[in-house]
């Protein structure tokens, strides 16, 4: 039997949306921002066996996924991708010092090909944007500058650094709709590879 393959030219990524995280539960998902950009790049560790002295297993482990975000954000995210608060000053006033920390939450991606007819659906299930407030402006410049942030993509309650499916490919109707702005690790799971930890917050046993 011959293997198919799946023609996927990546073309235009698109529709961020990300689901704040503060510090107890999941904000509703919102839209991030204006895209960009869009760049990837895994932290590997690497363990290796020797046998008298000459290397012969080699394996490369995925610890993190980097990331850098380019584009253009509303001010309300600005200030949580780069940890902003308002506590002890008066209404309308952000500070940023040294109890500032960095935004994290779901941050969800829609990437299309050069037809815009394939989508890839792409979830960072455990993400924390990282690097420091960062800002420039030109007078008399001719484009509106892009925002350039980094951030790290953290293994989650699946060991997963993130997810992508083809839209075409998902029978779960309902999770092709909610992907944007209600995902969650636990929507990627085959029921019955459920962990004990989610069989108990879902009740289970």
């Amino acid at each position: 039997m011959v293997e198919t393959f799946t023609a996927f030219d990546e073309y235009k990524v698109t529709n961020a949306s990300i689901q704040w995280f503060d510090g107890k539960d999941y904000t509703p998902g919102v839209a991030l921002g204006c895209t960009g950009k869009l760049e990837l790049e895994t932290e590997m560790k690497t363990v290796t066996k020797k046998c008298e002295g000459d290397e012969v297993r080699h394996v490369d482990i995925p610890t993190q996924v980097k990331g850098t975000w380019t584009g253009h954000l509303p001010i309300e995210n600005l200030r949580k991708v780069w940890g902003l608060a308002t506590d002890g000053l008066k209404e309308g006033i952000f500070a940023y010092g040294t109890g500032s920390r960095q935004g994290r939450g779901i941050l969800t991606f829609e990437v299309l090909d050069l037809d815009e007819q394939v989508h890839m659906m792409r979830a960072f299930a455990n993400m924390q944007f990282s690097g420091g407030l960062k800002w420039e402006l030109e007078n008399g410049g001719e484009e509106i500058a892009e925002i350039e942030q980094e951030f790290i993509s953290m293994k989650d309650d699946n060991s997963r650094f993130f997810y992508e499916a083809l839209t075409n490919e998902l029978k779960d109707e309902t999770l092709v709709k909610d992907w944007l702005t209600k995902f969650s690790p636990d929507m990627a799971l085959a029921s019955a590879t459920l962990t004990d930890t989610q069989k108990s917050s879902k009740g289970g046993k």
